[in-house]
């Protein structure tokens, strides 16, 4: 798959190592299409942008659906209402997918009595078809993953196909946008910005860039929200975590903190880290797209016509077992509960390796790094080849600017692909 992984690098931002998914997808659409090795699948997408952007979709999936992180949303109804009206404010939702977000964002505006003279929302994303999904308004049952707020219920009417439709006042809140967020360039400030399990697809490079383009198109006192793996596109920018529970905003700070350095905390004294310390170096980079996986796909994807009830969500996480409640409570932002249930379940299962991945995850995304570190470590340490634990090892010691010894752990993570 190395030349696979050279051509991501080349034409496009996301992150070129081919992880397990990206080597089956492409062994499949060789053999439907064809091509008899590698180089000619590539050669195919140098020369046919439908299979290019074929492949895009499949290494960056438009995985969406109503009021993810409901906190963020709840944040940003209690902001909206203390903002001046006679200004137009102006949200973005970068990455957009098929308009989940874009919709829970203007359903959150009409619950505020904000009116489209009130409010522009950027609905941003590369793919021309997920931007005409939008554009139609509607949600499907499988976008009803969680409990609609019952301040936003009245803006989403159901339609006789089991989809939750946008009213149109919502709808004549969003304008839409193609770009490729590795070359986007805004035109205006923004208020709020939502840009949540983006990066975690794009290459350095991008990370980079897009932490620096957000920093500079945020206004003084608005809030950006990232999904939970996201954060350290922010690293040496005036961007830092807001107080807010559970709602992954960050806003503008005068002074940014001095960088972590996780291998000054005394991590080579851990039992489990120790082996892992003498066969390579402790460093990483962001580029935790297939760790993401982990926590995002769940077993409790909605397939029924309207959304859950409360008390149904209840009943039903009641019946799941420990694991799956962990990736609900981790990718719903309540990362305490995650901790908890996480502990519980590695008590019982100790060299469970989805247990310790997620738990770095839920980890990083409160800046826990050493901790992260160490629980991506007992993943390298139960499975020498998994590429998911090195890149996020990777990630942990490009916050601590270890820039060599991230790159060796990147390169022993593409060697997994191969090696496996």
């Amino acid at each position: 798959m190395n030349e696979l992984s050279m051509w991501l690098s080349a034409n496009t931002s996301l992150e070129p190592v081919v992880n397990k998914f990206g080597e089956l997808f492409a062994r499949e659409r060789m053999r439907l299409l064809g091509d008899k090795t590698i180089a000619e699948y590539v050669a195919r997408l140098n020369r046919d942008s439908k299979e290019a952007m074929n492949l895009y979709q499949h290494l960056s999936p438009p995985e969406t659906w109503l009021f993810r992180y409901v906190a963020s949303f709840e944040v940003l109804r209690e902001e909206l209402q203390k903002r001046d009206r006679s200004q137009m404010i102006h949200v973005a939702s970068l990455g957009c997918a098929t308009g989940s977000e874009p919709f829970s964002i203007a359903a959150t505006a009409l619950s505020c009595g904000l009116t489209p003279s009130h409010i522009r929302i950027l609905a941003l994303d590369y793919s021309d078809d997920h931007l005409a999904h939008t554009r139609t308004g509607r949600a499907s049952a499988l976008a009803q993953r969680t409990p609609i707020p019952q301040w936003a219920a009245n803006w989403l009417h159901p339609t006789p196909q089991g989809q939750l439709e946008l009213d149109a006042q919502g709808m004549a809140m969003i304008d839409y946008q193609r770009g490729d967020l590795s070359k986007w360039k805004p035109d205006r400030a923004f208020d709020f910005v939502f840009c949540r399990n983006v990066a975690i697809y794009l290459n350095e490079q991008s990370k980079r860039r897009l932490g620096r383009m957000l920093d500079e198109t945020i206004k003084p006192n608005g809030l950006v929200f990232l999904g939970h793996a996201d954060s350290t596109i922010f690293t040496g920018t005036n961007m830092r975590r807001s107080e807010m529970d559970h709602a992954f905003a960050f806003c503008k700070h005068e002074k940014a903190n001095d960088k972590l350095n996780p291998l000054a905390l005394g991590l080579s004294q851990d039992p489990w880290v120790a082996p892992f310390i003498q066969s390579s170096s402790i460093a990483g980079k962001p580029a935790i797209a297939a760790v993401h996986k982990i926590i995002s796909t769940t077993s409790t994807r909605r397939t029924d016509s309207a959304p859950a009830s409360s008390a149904g969500v209840m009943a039903a996480r009641a019946s799941m077992d420990v694991f799956t409640r962990a990736q609900i409570a981790a990718d719903s932002g309540h990362l305490v509960e995650a901790e908890k249930l996480l502990l519980a379940y590695l008590a019982q299962e100790p060299t469970a390796i989805q247990g310790h991945a997620l738990f770095g995850c839920v980890q990083m995304a409160q800046d826990k790094y050493a901790d992260a570190q160490r629980s991506f470590t007992k993943v390298v340490y139960l499975d020498p080849l998994n590429g998911l634990a090195l890149l996020s090892l990777a990630a942990i010691a490009e916050l601590g600017g270890d820039s060599k010894g991230a790159q060796r752990l990147r390169d022993r993570a593409a060697r997994t692909v191969v090696e496996k």
